[in-house]
């Protein structure tokens, strides 16, 4: 019985300091990743990854991917075929970042373009559709599971002035080795062809789970998920019903804020009351009277 009691205390006392160190451990530091890929046009497609049929060239040469291990180097292993902006890794919950092109001129001393159309997720028709051609498109993982916020607004003077956004999250990334097409409509339940707001794969891609979304998201108004520790995020983000998709384009800022997720207290009374028996048990065991 006393060798079982000591198993349990043993395992005990190694989940709650697994859980204690996950919540307060130092690691690298959180940052950014930008593809410098841009276009002579804004209102054309940035953030190319490969070359195909009507489609512009991933460059292989520097500039690149910055904030990865090589300009060829893609974040988190990403192989798809579906345009990336932008990539952030978050460490411990607490974590905060920037993606701009501030960010990026700041951090790597490149200009890249973070820019999106005014109806990208969803534009301001009389059938509002969202339209590929703007919606841009970036990656989170977080090494600790964590709620994540994200917060976008227009960077003032830099184009139409986007006051509403959509963003739609998924869990994965793409990992299609097929073609490619930016063109296409998306978020329109009400089309001939219906492509609703929590469909999978919207793009056509593969991989991708829809998990959630939110067409009001602004500087103050997030959208918050939990991101599990480990797990690849795909982020579709554009304006939302303040324009058309081509025409107003605008470059904007995604702050990233995280917290921790709460420890539930039955857990750490459990574990407490638990420490507490086997203690009393190995106290008689040794003669040592317990205190009633």
């Amino acid at each position: 019985m006393s060798y079982n009691k000591n198993k349990l205390a043993k395992a005990v006392t190694t989940a709650l300091a697994g859980t204690i160190l996950s919540v307060g451990a130092v690691s690298a530091e959180a940052h950014t990743m930008y593809n410098t890929f841009t276009t002579t046009d804004p209102s054309e497609t940035d953030g190319w990854v490969y070359g195909g049929v009507g489609n512009p060239s991933y460059p292989v040469a520097s500039p690149g991917w910055v904030g990865t291990e090589s300009p060829t180097t893609l974040p988190f292993g990403y192989a798809g075929k579906a345009h990336l902006n932008w990539a952030a890794e978050l460490h411990n919950a607490g974590d905060s970042l920037e993606i701009s092109s501030a960010d990026a001129l700041a951090r790597y001393g490149v200009t890249v373009e973070i820019d999106t159309g005014a109806g990208a997720w969803q534009d301001a028709s009389a059938t509002p559709t969202g339209w590929k051609h703007q919606t841009d498109i970036g990656l989170i993982m977080a090494h600790e599971t964590m709620w994540v916020t994200l917060n976008p607004s227009v960077v003032t003077g830099t184009g139409y002035d986007i006051q509403n956004f959509g963003i739609t999250v998924f869990t994965g990334m793409d990992t299609n080795t097929g073609s490619y097409s930016h063109h296409g409509a998306w978020n329109c339940p009400e089309c001939a062809t219906p492509r609703p707001y929590e469909a999978d794969n919207p793009f056509g891609t593969v991989g991708l789970t829809y998990l959630t979304h939110d067409g009001t998201v602004d500087a103050v108004n997030g959208l918050t998920f939990l991101a599990e520790a480990g797990q690849v995020y795909s982020i579709y983000l554009g304006g939302a019903g303040v324009g058309h998709w081509g025409s107003n384009i605008a470059e904007y800022r995604l702050l990233i804020s995280t917290a921790p997720v709460p420890i539930p207290a039955a857990v750490w009374l459990f574990g407490s009351a638990l420490a507490g028996i086997v203690t009393i048990g190995y106290r008689r065991k040794n003669g040592t009277p317990s205190l009633a």
